[in-house]
């Protein structure tokens, strides 16, 4: 199903974020009551100022205050200080290092927009031509977001799922979730059906099963350039099996088998070992890398099918796993309880490199374990500090910011990995329950899947509720 747009594509695009969020009729509205503050409030801070004010290259600038010190998406912010210049074309003003619209300057007074969920603590930035500044005091960006249901009545279905009562009468188990270009939601359900939500129609459909090879602990993931699914197996009979839904031909799927190995000095993977839950497709090198239990990175050239095993991750089992969206050869993973040392914690590992460090008892060099103790518990701050319990699902949105299905807190986090800070976006941390509604009032329990659109609004399996969540964040 394409998503068919209900406003003119490039006058949308002109206005702020927050005003596509709104009805037509609201965005008018909207928009010409910013205009008159904007007027109101630069007539009032002219202070007789000249009209037009250049930017002094040779001299540096000077940053005294900002006002306020806390707000939302697109809150309207005063940053005073000198030699700023008129022009606003020459002005940069970044948040976390997260783009701001500048919408006027009076040379010492610059009026931007607060920019989308930049982190929770924002140090402000300006910089004009090669001179840069940095505010010493820090803005509190304030998260607005609102729960609500799309699929599930909330009852077990057991063993016997029902897709054909609509959505709000449907029962299902979701496991884990996808979304591809088109915005079609895709979710696994326990009984190993992989199954199309249609809200526009109102329906479910069943795409895959597990007569076809499918398994529900194999999150389906869109190919970022092709827009097919692309999933892992969890089969211990068959370490090379991988199953593809390509939406040209109805999402009917495929399987797909290694055909040659190249092991690279490492062992193969038996038994329970033969787990590779995912298939990500890597835009640093154009290849396909899976992860095993046993911790082996493989690497697949996607024209030949032939495997090449890169390197060691520390083993255990990792339902959370995504490329970076920026930093594209970077495949961050979320580690499950039972994995010894990097239990509970969000790690990361350049695939592109296969590197061995000595003193990492024979793991790539490239692994870092980000996150902090291994005891399974919820603590928000710097990452390095943060706790996770049980983490499933994590997926990237366009920004480079990571969301976690928080499964054990029974919350949803989230990660600016520009400043490795962590911050729970919804849900009571360690309290489960179900309710939609606002940041401060929603519940989760045990949500295990998370995707994220081309908008931002993020999708959510929440398992011991038996429904599908949509989460709108600002």
């Amino acid at each position: 199903m394409k998503k068919t747009p209900s406003y003119t594509e490039a006058a949308i695009k002109r206005l702020p974020y927050p005003l596509r969020k709104i009805t037509a009729k609201n965005r008018i509205t909207h928009l010409l009551l910013c205009i008159v503050t904007f007027t109101v409030i630069f007539v009032s801070c002219k202070n007789d100022e000249p009209i037009s004010i250049t930017h002094n290259p040779n001299s540096p600038i000077v940053l005294t205050s900002f006002s306020p010190d806390s707000g939302h998406i697109a809150e309207m912010i005063l940053l005073d200080g000198e030699n700023f210049g008129t022009d606003t074309s020459k002005i940069k003003v970044s948040f976390n290092e997260k783009k701001a619209v500048v919408l006027s300057s009076t040379g010492t007074r610059i009026l931007a927009l607060v920019p989308r969920l930049p982190g929770d603590t924002c140090s402000i930035k300006v910089e004009i031509g090669d001179q840069k500044g940095e505010y010493t005091n820090h803005f509190l960006y304030k998260i607005a977001a609102s729960v609500t249901t799309i699929a599930g009545n909330g009852n077990d279905p057991g063993d016997k799922p029902v897709y054909d009562q609509g959505l709000s009468k449907s029962q299902l188990r979701p496991v884990y979730i996808g979304m591809d270009k088109e915005f079609n939601i895709f979710v696994t359900d326990n009984q190993n059906n992989l199954v199309r939500i249609n809200e526009a129609e109102n329906s479910i459909t069943v795409v895959a099963n597990g007569s076809q090879g499918f398994n529900h602990r194999c999150a389906p993931i869109a190919n970022p350039v092709t827009n097919v699914l692309q999933m892992g197996a969890e089969d211990e009979n068959n370490r090379d099996k991988f199953i593809f839904c390509d939406p040209n031909a109805g999402w009917i799927p495929k399987l797909y088998f290694i055909k040659e190995w190249d092991w690279n000095g490492y062992q193969s993977p038996t038994g329970t070992n033969h787990t590779h839950y995912a298939c990500l497709y890597c835009e640093a090198d154009g290849n396909y890398y899976t992860r095993y239990n046993n911790g082996l990175l493989v690497r697949i050239d996607p024209k030949t099918w032939n495997a090449r095993a890169v390197g060691m991750t520390p083993s255990g089992v990792t339902y959370g796993a995504a490329m970076h969206p920026i930093n594209k050869n970077e495949l961050w993973l979320a580690y499950d309880s039972g994995s010894g040392e990097v239990s509970h914690s969000i790690c990361r590992v350049d695939v592109t490199s296969e590197t061995v460090g000595v003193d990492k008892k024979g793991l790539l060099d490239s692994f870092e374990k980000l996150s902090g103790a291994t005891n399974g518990a919820h603590r928000d701050g710097p990452l390095s500090m943060a706790q996770f319990k049980s983490p499933r699902m994590i997926n990237f949105d366009a920004d480079g910011n990571l969301y976690v299905g928080d499964n054990g807190n029974h919350c949803i986090r989230m990660i600016n990995t520009n400043t490795m800070m962590v911050e729970t976006i919804i849900g009571i941390p360690e309290k489960s329950g179900f309710k939609d509604g606002s940041k401060d009032e929603a519940m989760f329990k045990e949500p295990h899947g998370i995707v994220i659109d081309a908008e931002g609004i993020i999708y959510v399996s929440d398992y011991g509720n038996n429904r599908v969540r949509r989460i709108a964040i600002e």
